[in-house]
């Protein structure tokens, strides 16, 4: 098994490292970006830290280093500046995923490519439209932050332990969430909440990667985006099928085509083994409904920038 992170030196990038090193999960995690030093600093680091606990191979590598990866995760992205609109990032990402996703095609077109590079949907989108090979169930949007967060909301709201909570988020990242409340687990038992209680969880769980942007400091979850990733690495790897809400480009399923929402899905070893549609309420249907109008808009941004960029 071999992982390459394309953007290894970042936030993001580092925290995934760590994480799947200390996991022991593959034999070799090639790591790359452009910023050289900090990129063999976090190597160092990393290799000394897993010492004794895992044999782990992690080197820097270059593009030909993507040859043969299983699994290629891209956390490559322009700098997040916090005035900055998510259509200026979406425009500027775009562009350096034309180079990435020319990068996969030539060294690894069979790898599954799990992308964390906001706007994550619109960003998976561009990927599958500018890929010639790669399948959509290759292509998996990161976005299960959202629903984590949404689980600890509602394990604070009813004082119960995280680990006894299950609860998806769906639809768009962050800007327009589809909080699914039919979803949410108890002990393995559903629950019902009122609607007030319902409402102060809508702007809650938004509210809580806000509160990261408010801090003025240009990072962001990168701890908590290694967690998820891990999950949906380790699904893939012993091909589990475990359900795990990702960003998927849909044809069809929900009603939706032509964007990347996020959806339920089981993970294996092939990527995306299957799209579960759920049986949402109405409420949960708008809101689902709302996310799609959303990036049924930007999809046409996504086109454009590519029809210009050919």
């Amino acid at each position: 098994m071999k992982i390459a992170i394309m953007g290894g030196a970042g936030t993001l990038g580092s925290c995934i490292a760590y994480t799947l090193a200390l996991k022991g999960l593959t034999d070799e995690l090639v790591l790359l970006d452009i910023n050289h030093n900090l990129l063999l600093a976090h190597i160092m680091d990393i290799s000394t830290a897993i010492t004794g606990i895992q044999n782990t191979k992690i080197w820097a590598g270059c593009d030909e280093d993507l040859h043969h990866s299983d699994i290629v995760i891209v956390v490559v992205g322009v700098p997040f500046i916090s005035n900055s609109s998510r259509l200026d990032m979406l425009r500027d990402n775009l562009l350096l995923m034309k180079e990435i996703i020319q990068k996969i095609e030539t060294y690894c077109p069979e790898a599954i490519v799990i992308t964390a590079t906001n706007p994550v949907d619109s960003i998976n989108l561009g990927m599958f439209l500018m890929s010639t090979v790669l399948d959509r169930k290759k292509l998996l949007g990161y976005n299960l932050n959202d629903s984590i967060r949404f689980q600890m909301a509602v394990a604070k709201e009813l004082g119960n332990k995280s680990t006894e909570v299950e609860a998806l988020a769906l639809g768009e990242h962050i800007e327009a969430l589809a909080l699914i409340f039919s979803s949410i687990r108890v002990n393995k038992q559903p629950i019902t909440m009122s609607n007030e209680t319902k409402q102060r969880l809508k702007i809650e769980v938004p509210n809580i990667i806000k509160s990261y942007i408010n801090l003025g400091i240009n990072r962001t979850a990168g701890w908590t985006s290694a967690a998820g990733i891990l999950q949906m690495v380790e699904s893939i790897i012993t091909d589990s099928k475990r359900v795990t809400p990702c960003s998927a480009v849909v044809n069809g399923e929900y009603g939706f085509k032509e964007i990347s929402i996020g959806v339920p899905v089981t993970l294996g070893k092939k990527g995306i083994d299957r799209i579960i549609e759920l049986d949402l309420t109405p409420d949960e249907q708008r809101d689902m409904d709302h996310s799609a109008t959303e990036l049924a808009k930007k999809a046409h941004v996504v086109k454009e920038v590519i029809d210009k960029n050919k």
